[in-house]
């Protein structure tokens, strides 16, 4: 499967990282020193839950330079959306996926008013991983694990090839009978608990110890 991420960080260099490692035609949208690393040094994964593993990889700031893909696998922080969606178009085709894995509940909804409803699918990821230096993403936390599902609701045959994908990468992947609910599910999660991290300036497990 011909994949794009965009948004080379710490989810979009995990997922991408085991997809690229399972052999899929996978290439990085990113920017910066980031991109810099990973076409000079190629990705290298530190991971609790897949091992450590390093391994060339294609990356580019230019959509044009990559035609349509079978997926994009869209992972760039929420405020990042709009720019980061520019040039979004080129990379469409006739049976492209476009799977947002990002916190919030309205990316999908943003995503829509540059390439329609018809490609989108809701997604939660369900993974802590950050870039520990360019080229090198550490996964310290969470079950590295991806819910996805038709916006209207249910699964349908798309949903099920790419559930079958990303499990070949080792990638847990599940189908919840409504990912609008489990978009909610983790955005009032995440209310919760940024208030409380934010008003203490204390990591999430330090919280949880008190």
């Amino acid at each position: 499967m011909r994949i794009v991420v965009i948004g080379a960080g710490g989810t979009g260099g995990y997922f991408g990282g085991l997809l690229a490692r399972a052999g899929e035609d996978v290439v990085f949208l990113a920017r910066g020193t980031q991109l810099e690393a990973l076409r000079t040094h190629g990705l290298t994964v530190k991971s609790r839950l897949a091992g450590t593993f390093s391994l060339p990889v294609h990356a580019t700031s230019d959509p044009q330079e990559i035609g349509s893909v079978n997926l994009v696998l869209f992972c760039v922080k929420t405020y990042d959306t709009g720019v980061a969606s520019e040039g979004l178009r080129l990379l469409i085709g006739p049976e492209t996926v476009v799977l947002p894995i990002q916190n919030g509940i309205d990316a999908a909804e943003q995503l829509s008013r540059e390439v329609g409803t018809q490609q989108l699918i809701g997604g939660v990821a369900y993974v802590t991983s950050q870039i520990e230096s360019p080229g090198v993403i550490a996964q310290t936390a969470g079950s590295g694990s991806i819910q996805m599902g038709e916006l209207s609701g249910g699964q349908s045959e798309r949903t099920q090839r790419l559930q079958q994908m990303l499990q070949h990468a080792g990638i847990s992947a599940e189908l919840p009978s409504d990912i609008r609910v489990t978009l909610w599910e983790k955005f009032l999660f995440i209310c919760a608990f940024s208030g409380v991290t934010a008003l203490t300036r204390l990591a999430l497990g330090q919280v949880f110890a008190y």
